[in-house]
């Protein structure tokens, strides 16, 4: 009897997604996605690539489990990792941290432009969107009322704890402290809900907001 596929990897153009299959228990996934990446180590030795998890929500301490097996068992170059965990409870806990001196926000109403910036000691809120060519630089948060499609760099002083939120995030590119990240075309296109992007392990995650 073939032994069911609870793991699945697809290659795309934006990196590599694993599919999980939602019914499968958590110990299987794992036992399977071992062997698949030892299986596969050297298909995958030392390739620089986003990684996205679908198919089922996982707890912040099954992720990182996920993670811990992909990286001990490849020379992978993880640079950016989404997944489609629906806890809103680390939001609101990265909401309620004030990152150290940060405990002023600017709040710009109106959509950026092409070629509009804005660089500010603190967090930003903007009601209105981010066009391509528009750049937020922020030492604290920043949360985009609308579509974010330029660039945003929050925590620019090493502020790891910092993070970025928007109604539809398709950025040119997003950083937080000192890491950044091609953003994967697949959120280009479409409509979605709005997500938030946070620094976890050394890595940027993605996580939708409902």
């Amino acid at each position: 009897m073939t032994p069911k596929n609870y793991v699945v990897f697809k290659g795309t153009k934006d990196g590599i997604t694993l599919q999980f299959d939602p019914d499968a228990s958590f110990v299987d996934i794992c036992e399977q996605l071992t062997r698949k990446v030892k299986e596969a180590s050297s298909f995958f030795d030392n390739v620089k690539t986003a990684l996205a998890f679908k198919g089922r929500s996982f707890t912040e301490e099954q992720e990182q489990e996920l993670m811990r097996i992909v990286v001990d068992n490849t020379t992978m170059d993880i640079t950016f990792v989404k997944t489609e965990s629906s806890q809103l409870m680390q939001l609101a806990a990265l909401a309620k941290k004030e990152a150290i001196g940060q405990n002023v926000t600017k709040y710009h109403k109106g959509s950026l432009r092409n070629g509009q910036r804005i660089d500010f000691d603190g967090s930003v809120v903007v009601i209105g969107d981010v066009n391509p060519g528009a750049e937020i630089k922020a030492t604290g948060n920043i949360i985009i009322l609308g579509q974010l499609k330029g660039m945003a760099h929050a925590g620019c002083e090493g502020i790891e704890e910092a993070f970025v939120c928007a109604l539809y995030m398709a950025p040119v590119q997003l950083r937080i402290a000192d890491i950044i990240t091609r953003f994967p075309e697949e959120n280009k296109r479409g409509n979605k809900a709005p997500e938030f992007a946070f620094i976890q392990e050394g890595q940027i995650f993605v996580m939708p907001l409902s």
